[in-house]
């Protein structure tokens, strides 16, 4: 398989230039027949929750390069509950670029980048999407919404996405602390968010929706909770890409009701998970390159280590007011492991460490982010 997308990698790579449009239409029929076979023909080691997220991440990921006008390009902890509620898909970074990679084509993307002056030292994720935008294959999303929380290249990267489409933004301001007023600025803000997305999109925020999305999220948060709860004696298989595909669930899909059905099918196949052994138990932290083989097979496939979980997916596990959105969405935002001072993620993964015994946890050092070199 290995090979198959090798070859559709450069026939993408070599359409970047000179055919922008046929190396979109190529990703979108690529992602289709992969989400087909994911459904149809899945992983035999896979289970259930894995499955069922390999299948939503994708069609997740095609959604708004099928209807980008209806889209908006979003950094991964920016809270969606509004976008769910009013039908506007997020398309997120980390996400996309990662899809790139596995259609073989990251590279000519990031070249793309740094031929236009994009740092070499610049986070890949970012860059990626950035050489895809410039050279005129990602389609013009509707808006741009990103928060300032955790990641440097987000104030870079979204500003100069929306000079180079024309199109509105709005960034959310996270203070590193919840001291002071900070709770009042964060709520303000998502309330002109609010603001914002009616003029842009012309139409009103459907309160009782929006009501609809927090209860889903609430009922999610509570199942994920539950999870955890049983993880710690259980061996449960997984693997450094469905870890990724967990981050759709846990961010930009929390609250709809595709990413509800996935917790409950990740309670179900904990509770039906083996006990506990002799396995290494292992936390992870910050993104997992599911591309390398080599550490897969050194890590993952030795028949002696279990990932846990990887602590982008334990930034929140808080419910929302539904009757105080705002001030709800603006507390997990302060409140972001991801945030803050170094010590405050150092503290959750002791704190998941314990609950979880785990035996050890693997720092990655992502190039180009500085929040983890």
């Amino acid at each position: 398989m290995s090979v198959i997308i090798d070859k559709f990698g450069d026939v993408v790579s070599k359409s970047i230039a000179k055919k922008p449009k046929r190396a979109l239409n190529l990703l979108k029929a690529g992602y289709f027949a992969s989400g087909q076979q994911m459904k149809y023909l899945p992983g035999r080691n896979l289970l259930p929750h894995q499955k069922y997220a390999a299948v939503m991440s994708n069609s997740a990921i095609r959604a708004p390069l099928r209807r980008p006008g209806h889209s908006a390009v979003v950094s991964v902890f920016l809270p969606c509950e509004m976008l769910q509620a009013m039908d506007i898909t997020p398309q997120f970074t980390e996400g996309l670029a990662c899809y790139f990679t596995g259609a073989g084509c990251e590279g000519a993307f990031i070249r793309a980048a740094e031929n236009r002056g994009v740092p070499r030292t610049y986070c890949s994720y970012h860059k990626a999407l950035l050489g895809a935008a410039m050279a005129g294959v990602l389609p013009r999303p509707q808006m741009i919404v990103n928060t300032t929380l955790a990641c440097d290249a987000n104030l870079g990267t979204f500003r100069t996405l929306a000079e180079l489409w024309q199109i509105p933004q709005f960034t959310v301001d996270v203070p590193e602390t919840a001291s002071g007023n900070a709770l009042a600025y964060v709520s303000e803000q998502l309330r002109d968010l609010k603001g914002f997305l009616e003029e842009v999109t012309g139409k009103m925020l459907p309160e009782e929706e929006l009501k609809a999305v927090i209860r889903r999220e609430n009922r999610s948060i509570r199942l994920y909770r539950e999870f955890f709860s049983i993880l710690s004696e259980k061996r449960l298989r997984n693997d450094m890409t469905s870890e990724m595909y967990k981050i759709f669930f846990t961010h930009v899909l929390l609250g709809t009701k595709e990413a509800e059905r996935y917790f409950e099918l990740l309670l179900e196949d904990a509770k039906a998970a083996p006990s506990a052994g002799n396995e290494i138990r292992l936390l992870w932290a910050h993104s997992l390159p599911f591309w390398q083989d080599s550490v897969r097979k050194a890590v993952f496939q030795n028949g002696v280590s279990q990932l846990l979980c990887c602590d982008m997916n334990l930034d929140s596990v808080a419910e929302l007011n539904e009757d105080r959105p705002y001030e709800s969405m603006a507390q997990i935002l302060l409140a972001n492991k991801m945030g803050g001072p170094g010590g405050r993620r150092l503290d959750a993964l002791l704190e998941a460490a314990q609950v979880l015994r785990a035996d050890g946890v693997v720092y990655f050092c992502h190039w180009g982010c500085k929040q983890t070199l």
